[in-house]
């Protein structure tokens, strides 16, 4: 199967290319510079009308979301074993995705891209302020979430962990304090130890600051 991944660097689409690196099979990519609009130029559009990363093009099929994207890769080829196999745990899997897809995300997204949701200087100002106290609270429920576990879901990394880690550098390079909550901050070193999401880091040109 050929498979291509439309990714911007740093972006949610992270998750993405961490669990195609994952499960060990062979894929390109295709770099997007966000910051200058190249996921609204015309032959990035042909693909995702949407304008948002990421996207997979899997023999010329197209997926867009990081859930639809990572249930796929990781249910998929299961060689990568970054998906349960025990059907309540990929429930979960499931579960946890669509609330950081759902929840956490924009609760990131109304700090920095406040003029999606606000006109006006003052109510971008309000919106921003109430959505750094949402993205915090997410931060920390992240962490007692973790309490007690050696890994997001089950006792082996799974695409949830690397999806975690999107939001862990967003809110690091945002001046959160999430080095100051130790259960997700002791996840994340884990998932930044492996060598599959070194590579994915290094490919992108990122670190966790």
């Amino acid at each position: 199967m050929k498979l291509k991944l439309y990714y911007g660097p740093g972006a949610c689409s992270l998750a993405s290319h961490i669990a195609l690196e994952e499960v060990g099979v062979p894929y390109e990519t295709q770099r997007l510079n966000l910051a200058e609009g190249d996921q609204r130029k015309p032959e990035y559009l042909a693909i995702n009308p949407r304008g948002r990363v990421p996207t997979l093009v899997a023999d010329g099929q197209v997926l867009t979301e990081n859930v639809g994207i990572m249930s796929f890769v990781a249910g998929g080829f299961g060689q990568g074993k970054i998906w349960p196999k025990d059907t309540w745990e990929q429930a979960k899997c499931l579960s946890s995705m669509a609330w950081l897809s759902n929840t956490v995300h924009p609760a990131y997204a109304h700090i920095v891209r406040t003029q999606r949701y606000a006109d006006e200087p003052q109510a971008q100002e309000a919106v921003k302020a109430k959505a750094k106290s949402s993205f915090q609270e997410c931060l920390q429920e992240i962490d007692r979430l973790l309490d007690g576990h050696r890994w997001s879901i089950g006792e082996r990394f799974s695409v949830v962990d690397g999806y975690l880690l999107v939001f862990y550098r967003w809110g690091n390079r945002g001046g959160f304090p999430v080095k100051s909550l130790p259960n997700y901050t002791r996840v994340m070193k884990q998932v930044m130890d492996r060598a599959a999401v070194k590579k994915v880091m290094a490919d992108e040109g990122i670190t966790l600051d």
